[in-house]
């Protein structure tokens, strides 16, 4: 078959090497000069900062698709452990560090408030009982609209959807077990790995931060794109083609079987690209809205396109990468300061749709961890903080100069002050990740992931319902977001199209 993936993002490029292991002529459209999609790096006289994810968990999901496609992945990329994996730190001067080695976490936090290891510890109980059925529903295709599986394709259990907790909250199932609030923080930031507010995101989404202390976090030596980088090499081993500063304007479809429609080419602004089949790596929202023209997508497409563009969107995030003079004692690889008002954070992001006014500093220096991100003696200090998305009333173009200086008081009020250390730096708008990546208003995740049991399901889906030989992939279609996820999604993808004939 003649397969165009859309998009040069993780998930593209996985189902890309995937596709042509299996004996497809794969071609790979890529609107920027870079691959690597919301996976990016940026580089700044000699300070290297990775733009999008700083961690790699589930490293089995990326062995398998290397084992599956060529050569093992310890011959590509070299992992290296954090751990710590998190520092917290609080409005109230206190703090402490999390790992995946369990016995220390759980003294430290004894040490810092007494019960706290042993909420920790039943906490993560909680999670590890909710992590078989979350990890078969992330492995396999989506269980909304219902269907018969596949054959070969085991069954859905019939206890999982009850083991996730569907009548909880992220917030609630922190409640009921976490006494200290300040612990309970850091269980509800896990909603932000999905972009969501936990007040109404499901309990479920406790697996995204549960998988780095169940079972570790890693560092790519070199920097995150280098994971990035040894995809597209080998999807190009492979015999795939990758064309960058080439952009998807729309995927033509015509006349299917029965009432549905099949894809039939890929334009873009040179030439039309006939194909048996399309992975759109892209943002599901952007699909529906530039590439698929109203109309063509049949009943069930409109349907699924009213309901992916009508959908809530995720957070965002404004950055800051700093280089920096000297180094930072009391930083690891990931720090994270909290506010005093959490709920005000999210009220501010998805009610008042307003740059928060004191939000949660999320601090990654990977020098910490790797010397060569940095010049000898120097520091790569990311920052970011949740905003809303841009548009709406909200212009970030018009604040970015202003809230940069805002982030960097309020780093100094936290005991940061690193104003007089830099020696370079850079910043991203949501308006800015829209630009680079399409990303509607810069939606990180896509849709936001609210609602007990509708925030677990209906995310899009991978197949272009009503339109054969469409396929999805990326963080804004299921499984979801995070390098490990949108990875299982590139299987699931290339399981469903299946080998060459």
């Amino acid at each position: 078959m003649r397969i165009v993936v859309v998009g040069a993002g993780v998930g593209g490029l996985a189902a890309a090497a995937r596709l042509a292991a299996l004996g497809h002529a794969v071609t790979v459209l890529e609107r920027a000069t870079v691959t690597g999609g919301k996976c990016g790096l940026v580089e700044l006289g000699g300070y290297r900062f990775d733009s999008g994810p700083s961690l790699l968990t589930m490293p089995w999901v990326f062995e398998e698709l290397f084992a599956a496609t060529g050569a093992p992945l310890d011959e590509e990329l070299e992992l290296v452990r954090v751990e710590p994996v998190t520092r917290y730190r609080f409005a109230d001067g206190t703090g402490f560090d999390l790992g995946a080695d369990l016995p220390p976490t759980l003294a430290a936090l004894e040490r810092w408030s007494r019960g706290a290891g042993t909420d920790w510890a039943a906490f993560m109980g909680a999670c590890a009982s909710m992590w078989p059925a979350s990890l078969r529903y992330l492995s396999a295709p989506p269980p909304w609209p219902p269907r018969r599986p596949s054959p070969g394709e085991p069954s859905p259990h019939p206890l999982d959807l009850l083991r996730v907790r569907p009548w909880r909250t992220l917030r609630s199932l922190a409640k009921a077990h976490l006494r200290d609030p300040r612990l309970r923080l850091v269980a509800e930031r896990f909603a932000t790995y999905a972009g969501a507010d936990p007040r109404r995101a499901p309990a479920a989404l406790a697996a995204a931060g549960y998988v780095e202390h169940a079972f570790g976090a890693w560092h790519v030596a070199g920097g995150l794109h280098r994971l990035v980088e040894a995809l597209a090499r080998r999807v190009e081993r492979l015999g795939g083609e990758l064309r960058l500063e080439t952009g998807a304007r729309r995927i033509a479809c015509a006349a299917g079987n029965g009432a549905a429609l099949r894809v039939r080419a890929v334009e873009t602004d040179a030439e039309a690209i006939e194909c048996d089949a399309v992975v759109c790596g892209v943002d599901a929202q952007a699909l529906f809205a530039d590439l698929l023209a109203r109309g063509s997508e049949g009943a069930r497409g409109r349907r699924e396109a009213s309901r992916v563009l009508e959908a809530e969107r995720s957070l965002s995030g404004f950055v800051l990468m700093l280089g920096l003079r000297g180094r930072t004692p009391e930083l690891t690889h990931h720090t994270i300061l909290f506010p005093a008002d959490y709920d005000a954070e999210f009220d501010d992001v998805f009610r008042r749709r307003r740059p928060v006014e004191d939000p949660t500093l999320y601090l990654s220096a990977s020098v910490a961890t790797d010397p060569t991100q940095a010049p000898a003696g120097g520091e790569n200090l990311f920052v970011l903080a949740n905003a809303p998305t841009d548009g709406g009333g909200l212009h970030w173009d018009e604040r970015a100069e202003s809230y940069e200086a805002h982030l960097l008081e309020r780093l100094a009020a936290r005991g940061l002050d690193v104003r007089e250390r830099i020696e370079v730096r850079a910043r991203r708008t949501p308006a800015d990740l829209e630009r680079e990546t399409g990303a509607p208003g810069g939606a990180i995740y896509g849709a936001a992931p609210h609602g007990r049991l509708r925030g677990s399901l209906e995310r899009p889906g991978n197949s272009g319902r009503g339109i054969d030989g469409l396929h999805l992939v990326g963080g804004t279609v299921h499984p979801g977001g995070g390098l490990p996820l949108v990875a299982l999604g590139a299987r699931l993808v290339a399981e469903a199209i299946g080998p060459a004939a």
